[in-house]
């Protein structure tokens, strides 16, 4: 039997927000010019350059590529530029 969806995801269902609007859940924004925009995250916790990593409400983000660079962060954003091969959620 499936679980009965709660009354805030009903709510977000019906009024067409999407949840990170009202969670806690991280935004990432992928651009086709090698640029990820990362809102919600929760800190840095690697940065090398084939690798960024930063923490998420209850996840790891982690942004793999090559030639990358944290171009912008302050304590609700981050930008990373570069060749992008994967951005994943750990």
């Amino acid at each position: 039997m499936a679980a009965k969806p709660t009354i805030t995801k009903r709510m977000l269902a019906r009024l067409d927000i999407p949840p990170e609007a009202i969670t806690a859940a991280p935004r990432i924004t992928i651009s086709g010019d090698g640029r990820v925009l990362v809102e919600g995250h929760r800190g840095l916790l690697e940065y090398a350059r084939d690798r960024i990593a930063a923490a998420g409400p209850g996840c790891r983000i982690l942004i793999k590529g090559e030639d990358l660079d944290l171009v912008a962060m302050d304590r609700r954003e981050l930008v990373v530029r570069g060749r992008l091969w994967a951005v994943e959620l750990e």
